[in-house]
């Protein structure tokens, strides 16, 4: 069995506007800076052993300022592309944006679920291998594919991941088990 210690990158200027960022690149904020940097002491806590991170600059970033350790970069941990949304505020979307939050509705280009979910178990079976606890610094959505793939737990019957925030599980060959859910400082 091996924890996974899932955190949602800080705050950048995008999230802050509440503007959908999807695989744009947008670094932290200062205040994302300071969000992460306040969630340290909870990431201390566990001791990560693995530090996996997303390529964009927001998580990388935060990987930085949640570990000393340098992080091994895997695609398969960015966020869900949302396609033609991505810059868009969520006021613009009205109610297809809380169609989305929910997993009814996929925006126009954007990544299905089912690639999501593909990804993200071949991300959770190769991090499951590596020294634990493991860092994963990643996204939200990634965080809910996760939560959907490995609990059952669906969109819509869960919190929004905060920026940042830490949930950690357990992953063994026989199931997942949530340890914790969206922590923060």
């Amino acid at each position: 069995m091996t924890t996974l210690l899932l955190v949602r990158h800080a705050a950048t200027p995008w999230t802050q506007e509440r503007r959908l960022q999807g695989r744009t690149d947008v670094d932290l904020s200062d205040a994302g800076r300071e969000q992460a940097a306040a969630l340290r002491p909870i990431v201390d806590r566990w001791a990560p052993a693995s530090v996996l991170s997303s390529p964009l600059a927001r998580t990388l970033s935060t990987a930085a300022l949640l570990s000393d350790v340098s992080p091994e970069i895997d695609e398969r941990w960015m966020e869900s592309g949302l396609g033609a949304w991505e810059g868009r505020l969520t006021s613009e979307l009205g109610p297809d944006y809380l169609a989305w939050r929910a997993g009814r509705l996929l925006p126009p280009g954007g990544e299905d679920a089912a690639t999501v979910t593909r990804r993200v178990r071949a991300a959770v079976a190769d991090a499951a291998c590596k020294p634990g606890p493991v860092l994963v610094v990643t996204h939200g959505g990634t965080i809910r594919a996760v939560l959907a793939r490995y609990l059952g737990l669906a969109a819509d019957r869960v919190e929004p991941v905060a920026a940042p925030s830490l949930t950690a599980i357990d992953v063994a060959t026989t199931g997942a088990r949530l340890r914790t859910f969206n922590a923060r400082a």
